[in-house]
């Protein structure tokens, strides 16, 4: 991630482009490939989220490498005109908050016909550190969503559109002016300079906006054979800002525009399924910038087909499948190179194409074994694969989201995958708890090495090198989740992840994985479990440091373990049989431990956000 403001979902160890985010059936299709680029999703809209960790590439298509997330919501409460909810939520770092607003309900005159209508708004200033205000660090957000549901007889039809708006500062500390002055602030490890609170975002910023169409028809054949229809449409405008030196800080610095069309048929026969989908992206760069666009304009044509079959033998559950997927890449675009005509070593710009065509097979085999009404085992070998996006092949220039100068390999194959997961379920009357235990094999891994020996300097300032590279890769680890019933009003939780990587090619470390974290809590439901809405939780986290480490992979080494405190407390009032309030107050970081993650790139510069109390008050009609 990039500071408090900007994160991204991780699974097993691997992040970005090879996690799919399905949003509302739709694959989420943003300039999604920065590390410092978040889901343009709005957190109000996912009433459901369900993570699938393992090699999902069969069902949801390339890329699913680490797995898939699924966002979506509930179906429309159809048999009531009209019911909704209202969140306030205030927070004391930051100086801010959100307010969300959603009204749902059936149409009396159309029997079957359900609508539903949302919007969101987040402002919030400066975020501060234990010890310090980190200027620019602000962001402002403006959502709304409308669907509308008709299920008769046998047809079912949804149509769905979404809107997302962000602007975030980007921490002004760090875009810096010299090679010295880039040694000192990250030997420095927190800004020089005092900032003040301001809601103000000045450059550099970000400035993106969202919208996602969806049309979707499900007709049921007899009583075990669907078909399914779905198009999506989306269009991604992504503005990014720096300081300028002759034009004015208005004019972004990046001006990209990537429209996503997509069509999914599946056909589904009892315990079968057979489906075709089909991608077509345009990315333009609006002209007027002033400067080399890091990312070229290019189209990108996908299709793949699949097929799935499950069967059961007894206490035996098994999956398998099947899945071919082509690619093909067209890119125009401008990059730089020495004039080998000009004694003098002056650098000349030059227009450069390029087309690559990508193809592979995906498959999947999967069981579960029931060995008892409590132990379950779930195994699954999956091979998945990823073309390399754009960025990994091409960029060639400052990436002002992260502060960073990237450096693509326009010759990158495909990385390709096989990941071998087993889970181990127990679900007993006190205990439940899941331990999945995984290895993956990355067959020409792609990952961008930061150079500590090498910064790059340009007229904008000088930048820490980031330079896209490919070898094997091996991944393992485990991820434990569990919840024991201390006694009916009382739990605890636990959840921990484990990851190894190694570069097998270099018999090396690789960098940016994460670290091995546990997160734990007490809960005490102070009603019982009658209301789950009345309880008081006090949680712990641990990040351990990343020991997978050697001097010289990185500008700096990574920061200590940690450990934070947090502490939730809330109250439901039931006023009547379809009304009620909730009030939740929280505390974040509530020792306020100044600390650093391994994950952020900010890390170089600053510290993350410290103490952070927060107040929800939710209102259901």
């Amino acid at each position: 991630g990039m500071g408090n403001n900007i994160v991204k979902p991780v699974i097993n160890g691997l992040h970005s482009n090879r996690i799919l985010i399905l949003n509302n059936g739709v694959r989420q299709e943003g300039q999604q490939w920065g590390i410092e680029h978040a889901p343009e999703i709005d957190p109000f809209t996912a009433q459901q989220l369900e993570v699938v960790k393992g090699a999902q590439a069969v069902r949801y298509g390339a890329d699913a490498l680490g797995g898939v997330i699924l966002v979506s919501a509930y179906d429309i409460d159809v048999d009531r005109p009209w019911k909704g909810n209202i969140d306030l939520i205030g927070q004391t770092n930051g100086r801010g908050g959100a307010i969300n607003a959603v009204l749902e309900g059936g149409v009396k005159a159309v029997k079957g016909l359900g609508w539903r209508i949302q919007t969101s708004t987040k402002k919030l200033g400066n975020y501060q550190t234990p010890d310090y205000i980190l200027g620019n660090t602000g962001l402002t957000e403006f959502n709304y969503a409308g669907t509308l549901q008709y299920k008769r007889d046998r047809n079912e039809f949804e149509f769905y559109w979404s809107h997302f708006a962000t602007q975030i500062g980007i921490f002004e500390g760090a875009h810096i002016g010299t090679v010295e002055d880039i040694q000192a602030r990250i030997a420095h490890g927190r800004p020089f300079e005092e900032y003040d609170f301001s809601y103000q975002i000045k450059a550099p910023r970000q400035k993106v906006s969202h919208d996602l169409a969806k049309v979707s028809w499900g007709h049921q054949f007899g009583s075990n054979r669907k078909l399914e229809v779905q198009y999506g449409l989306q269009r991604n405008h992504r503005k990014e800002y720096d300081l300028r030196r002759v034009e004015a800080d208005d004019i972004p610095m990046a001006d990209m525009v990537l429209t996503t069309q997509s069509l999914d048929v599946v056909l589904k026969q009892g315990n079968s399924s057979l489906g075709v989908q089909s991608l077509l992206q345009v990315n333009n760069n609006v002209p007027g910038t002033g400067t080399t666009p890091i990312i070229p304009n290019f189209d990108s044509y996908s299709t793949g087909i699949f097929a799935l079959h499950q069967f059961h033998i007894d206490a035996l559950h098994a999956e398998i499948g099947g899945r071919y997927d082509f690619k093909y890449l067209d890119v125009a675009g401008y990059r730089y190179r020495r004039n080998a005509t000009d004694n003098s070593g002056t650098i000349e710009q030059y227009l450069f194409t390029d087309t690559r065509r990508f193809h592979n097979v995906s498959g999947t085999a999967g069981i579960l074994f029931h060995f008892s009404p409590q132990l379950s085992w779930k195994s699954n070998l999956g091979l998945a694969w990823r073309a390399p996006s754009v960025n990994e092949l091409y960029s060639d220039g400052v990436h002002h989201g992260s502060a960073t100068y990237e450096l693509g390999s326009p010759d990158l194959p495909s990385e390709k995958g096989l990941k071998w997961i087993n889970s181990f379920i127990w679900s007993g009357e006190r205990l439940q708890a899941t331990i999945d235990v995984y290895a993956q094999m990355l067959y020409d891994y792609i990952y961008a090495q930061p150079n500590p020996d090498t910064v790059r300097q340009t007229i904008r300032g000088t930048f820490p090198l980031f330079a896209y590279q490919q070898h094997d890769a091996f991944f393992y680890g485990t991820d434990l989740r569990m919840r024991y019933a201390l006694r009916e009003d009382m739990h605890y939780d636990m959840n921990a992840s484990f990851v190894r990587a190694r570069n097998v090619d270099l018999g090396d470390y690789l960098p940016y994985i994460p670290p091995a974290r546990v997160q734990h809590a007490f809960s005490w439901m102070y009603t019982g479990e009658t209301v789950q809405g009345n309880y008081i939780k006090l949680a712990h986290r641990f990040v351990a440091r990343q020991i997978q480490y050697r001097e010289g992979m990185d500008y700096v080494a990574p920061p200590p373990a940690y450990h934070l405190f947090d502490m939730v407390a809330s109250k439901q009032f039931k006023t009547d049989t379809d009304t009620s309030w909730q009030v939740m107050l929280s505390v974040e970081n509530l020792f306020n431990r100044s600390y650093k993650d391994y994950m952020d790139r900010f890390r170089y510069f600053a510290h993350q956000m410290g103490r952070n109390a927060n107040i929800k008050i939710s209102y259901q009609f």
